[in-house]
């Protein structure tokens, strides 16, 4: 039987390795709000959100662009619930098809009751793995909430007449 005998003659190579991740994100009234303005809109409706991602790397084959996001809300204490964000390709994000939406548009929808103030979404854009772990971005955007979709709707006859005058 032979013995090996370690006697310190190693080499080493110094590989230097950079990785850089960059993330937004924007959300904007939905297309489909016939009251919104600029960055305010009313509670009830639709907002939509495009979140854009990438990593540059010395060693590109050693890195992955970004795989997911996920927004949470406000309505919804920024846990318990959550959405996953449907990757357009090109390292972009957003939301998948509503199909509460008559439109089918690509829409989260405000709760009615969300007070007046700013409505905050969070993402978290994560799974760009590298060597040495994973990249990820946290972000934020708000839109300001200022009335109800209740104030644009109407049942019964916009011009009542007092009691006792002809019709």
């Amino acid at each position: 039987m032979s013995n090996w005998v370690d006697e310190g003659w190693w080499e080493f190579d110094l590989n230097r390795y950079y990785a850089s991740f960059s993330a937004n994100m924007n959300i904007t009234c939905d297309s489909k709000n016939p009251t919104a303005t600029g960055s305010t809109m009313k509670s009830g409706y639709g907002i939509n959100q495009k979140v854009s991602a990438s990593v540059i790397a010395n060693q590109s084959s050693a890195v992955s662009k970004p795989q997911n996001a996920v927004s949470y809300f406000p309505e919804f204490n920024y846990k318990t619930y959550w959405r996953l964000l449907e990757r357009m390709g090109g390292g972009s994000f957003e939301f998948k098809k509503n199909n509460y939406s008559t439109y089918k548009n690509r829409t989260h929808f405000t709760p009615v009751w969300f007070p007046n103030g700013s409505y905050e979404v969070n993402t978290w854009v994560i799974d760009s793995w590298t060597p040495m772990g994973m990249l990820s971005a946290n972000l934020t955007d708000t839109l300001n909430i200022r009335g109800s979709v209740w104030d644009d709707w109407h049942i019964g006859p916009l011009n009542l007449k007092k009691k006792g005058q002809n019709l």
